[in-house]
């Protein structure tokens, strides 16, 4: 099974050293005492940790460094993440209690609801969901400079990777690829971190389940919501775009490099028979949740040209698909002809 990663942006030393010496990460959120707007990023943020699962391996970056925190605990089959008390929706349908509580650390100040806290900045915030990792290759603290990677990076490969595309984001999953280059500069690495003066003990961890989401895609109250939970339980998926033991990653750069607004593919797929060293998936699906335009069409066509340049020779091999609940019409028809027979359109209605 591909091993993929988690890459991590962490502004704080201090909080960085808590992470790794705890094997827990929590992005901070508003809390949701509510349903969430379909206009929130309150999913967004959660579908990064609903693409992990058991094994992959946890990068922070912090301060240009890396530094190595662990492996993923959880299930191989679904979203590996921790529901971390009742301020979000599926805390509270899961009657989820506060298992990781950062409250007490000197820089928060604590509010009347438990779990949510307020930062220097006066932003209500709390950590609806978490991860959790352990070492097992005696790499935990373990760091080098950011630029040793993306010096790697760049001398293999002319595109752009995950881990190039992370800015103005704190969270986004790396390819089987960068993981394995990453690891290799690591055990020539370094101890970068120390013992934390503020130790937040865990509590019996809630591990999410398929059970604690929606039982079909209609049920999702927007596009992040809904890619979401496909990400989490793969079982809302039609058993041929089921991962199964690929390593999984989103929001994938698919695109030359350019200034901005990279072409980020939606979900990606890396099996064992790897393309690229595993940096070129080997599955793209482009997800929408609503009745589906050309315009998801005309990206993945875009996507394709793309790799048609980069893996000329195995571009053909890789399988094309947009999935929603349906289609408008004469979309199909807009596929161009020399694509027609590798594009999947699939529709699972409403």
């Amino acid at each position: 099974m591909p091993e993929s990663g988690l890459f991590i942006t962490i502004d704080k030393k201090e909080t960085l050293d808590l992470y790794v010496h705890s094997g827990v990460y929590g992005e901070l959120r508003s809390p949701e005492f509510k349903e969430v707007s379909n206009r929130s990023m309150h999913y967004a943020a959660l579908a990064d940790a609903a693409s992990a699962r058991k094994g992959d391996h946890v990068f922070f970056f912090n301060d240009r460094s890396i530094i190595y925190g662990g492996q993923i605990e959880g299930s191989t089959k679904y979203g590996s993440f921790i529901i971390n008390g009742p301020n979000s929706p599926l805390g509270r349908k899961a009657n989820a209690e506060i298992c990781w509580n950062e409250c007490s650390r000197k820089m928060y100040k604590e509010t009347e609801d438990f779990g949510v806290f307020t930062t220097s900045k006066n932003a209500t915030k709390c950590q609806p969901y978490l991860i959790k990792f352990s070492d097992e290759l005696g790499l935990k603290g373990y760091g080098i400079e950011s630029d040793r990677l993306y010096s790697e990076l760049s001398m293999r490969y002319n595109y752009p990777l995950p881990s190039n595309a992370i800015q103005r984001k704190s969270f986004c999953t790396i390819t089987p690829g960068e993981t394995q280059i990453l690891l290799e500069l690591l055990r020539s690495g370094q101890v970068m971190i120390d013992r934390p003066k503020d130790i937040v003990p865990l509590y019996d961890p809630l591990f999410f389940n398929p059970s604690m989401g929606i039982s079909h895609l209609s049920q999702a109250k927007s596009k992040y919501h809904h890619d979401a939970m496909l990400i989490a339980n793969p079982s809302l998926l039609p058993k041929n775009l089921h991962p199964r033991t690929a390593a999984i990653c989103r929001k994938v750069p698919l695109t030359p490099f350019k200034p901005s607004n990279m072409d980020l593919a939606d979900l990606c797929y890396y099996t064992d028979d790897s393309l690229a060293d595993g940096t070129i998936p080997n599955t793209i699906i482009e997800m929408d949740w609503k009745l589906t335009d050309s315009k998801k069409l005309m990206k993945l066509v875009k996507h394709i040209e793309w790799l048609q340049k980069v893996v000329p020779n195995e571009y053909k091999e890789i399988s094309y698909n947009v999935f929603a609940p349906g289609f408008k019409n004469n979309v199909r028809g807009k596929i161009p002809k020399e694509y027609r027979s590798i594009i999947h359109l699939i529709s699972y209605g409403l």
